[in-house]
């Protein structure tokens, strides 16, 4: 039972977690701030968060769930929708995306369009309920976080966070200012 403690400490405290752990806050800070930001800057921060997300959580290592894995969710509907709503507008006309359709989506056609503020906010609830659970500071309940945040990252959140990264990819690179005058766009920063 104390080497199995120990295990569980070593991996809840290891730095890739911690570094994760960390990034993950980063992220739902940063979108639940957004008030602060502007459109231009909102695709730079982004892009630079949703990246950090993706490369550490890859770092993390894998664990197993415990008997009693299941994390309370902490994202509301209402939260979650401030957080589309308010990307959307930042975004404007640039939040929508075309991308293949996936296998068990209803739409035949090779391409569907999607958004990126629905990406974004869906990453959002998954990291923020990860967060939540992790904060608390009792080690099995931050295992059972670190192994569902894992499980819904290959599952479906890892997806769509690179759609979304994606997307943000090519307004950067674009010079794409959302809040300029359409057909101005500015060079990269």
């Amino acid at each position: 039972m104390q080497q199995e403690s120990s295990s569980l400490h070593d991996f809840v405290y290891a730095p890739a977690m911690v570094d994760f752990v960390t990034s993950a806050n980063e992220y739902c800070q940063f979108l639940e701030n957004l008030q602060e930001v502007e459109g231009r800057e909102f695709i730079g921060q982004a892009v630079r968060l949703l990246s950090q997300v993706y490369a550490r959580v890859l770092l993390t290592g894998d664990t197993e769930p415990g008997p009693d894995s299941s994390v309370e969710p902490t994202v509301t509907e209402q939260d979650w929708s401030a957080i589309y709503r308010r990307i959307s507008m930042l975004l404007g006309q640039y939040n929508d995306y075309l991308r293949p359709a996936e296998e068990h989506e209803f739409d035949r056609s090779d391409l569907v369009t999607h958004t990126i503020s629905e990406d974004m906010a869906d990453v959002y609830q998954e990291l923020r309920d990860f967060t939540g659970s992790y904060g608390l500071g009792l080690e099995e309940l931050m295992n059972e976080a670190a192994w569902e945040v894992k499980e819904r990252f290959g599952e479906h959140w890892g997806g769509k966070l690179l759609h979304a990264l994606n997307a943000l990819h090519r307004l950067y690179v674009e010079g794409v200012d959302p809040e300029g005058i359409p057909g101005e766009e500015q060079g990269v920063e």
